[in-house]
């Protein structure tokens, strides 16, 4: 059985680029706006044209400012469109599951960010955990965060309220089976990582439904990249991870998926 999982960089950082399921990826544009892998230290797959589907919606922006706005995105939907692995994931640079320390109370912890953490976070014998969770279970994340405040609130704290609302609004519209379900967004805990792996074809049904979802929100926003600050977060067109960051939880959720949860490791 065969895992493919990307680990999705716009900087320079510590990985195992011999790793044999984990794969680091970057979203590389078209000249004149080609924006290049992070360093020379390793093999980065560039992922960036799958996702210039959605380009028509940033076409006030230039290539690099929407690739950047995609993040880990632009990976998730590469794999979608490509990916033929039995299991299938994505991350970002600094993020991993520990797949061999599944019966841990841990649910976060931090590690050097050296290659050597890299290489063993990204080692057979994580793939193999992982594997063997997989006997019993359909995916596999992170635990969840306690939160002060319902999910909805928390996301508000940070994010403009526009995109939020369109994307609550869009499951409602389009996806019917999920409409009983939306109390899952006042519940005060949740995995906001996106750090995970599924089988195949569960995978392929989370992305189609989030980009479906983000298309909603790109169609009917007064602005798809925003860049007056209304909030704390500096950086307001990045709303599509953190859109992403809520909606796989609950898409988890809904579909009553068997998940296998173990510790967040982050690299710092």
């Amino acid at each position: 059985m065969s895992i493919q999982m990307y680990s999705h960089f716009h900087k320079s950082f510590p990985f195992n680029f011999k790793s044999e399921w984990m794969f680091a990826t970057y979203a590389g544009g078209q000249e004149p706006y080609k924006w290049m892998p992070p360093d020379d230290k390793g093999t980065y797959k560039n992922i960036g044209r799958p996702i210039q589907d959605f380009r028509r919606h940033y076409f006030k922006t230039s290539e690099d400012d929407f690739l950047r706005a995609m993040g880990q995105q632009a990976s998730e939907y590469y794999l979608w469109k490509n990916a033929s692995a039995d299991f299938i994931g994505c991350t970002t640079y600094r993020r991993y599951l520990n797949f061999s320390d599944h019966q841990s109370s841990i649910i976060k912890a931090s590690m050097s960010p050296t290659k050597e953490s890299a290489n063993y976070l990204s080692s057979g014998e994580q793939k193999n955990a992982a594997l063997n969770l997989f006997e019993t279970h359909d995916a596999i994340t992170n635990y969840n965060t306690p939160l002060p405040c319902s999910v909805i609130d928390q996301y508000l704290q940070s994010q403009p309220k526009e995109y939020l609302e369109l994307f609550l609004n869009g499951i409602v519209e389009l996806m019917p089976d999920y409409r009983n379900q939306m109390d899952w967004w006042n519940q005060r805990e949740a995995s906001f990582e996106t750090c995970y792996v599924m089988r195949k074809q569960l995978f392929k049904k989370y992305v189609s439904e989030l980009f479906e979802l983000l298309e909603y929100v790109w169609q009917n926003a007064k602005t798809t990249y925003p860049t007056t600050q209304t909030t704390s977060e500096p950086l307001p067109w990045r709303y599509p991870g953190f859109l992403g960051e809520r909606f796989l939880p609950f898409f988890l959720h809904v579909n009553q998926i068997k998940v296998a949860k173990v510790p967040l490791i982050i690299l710092e």
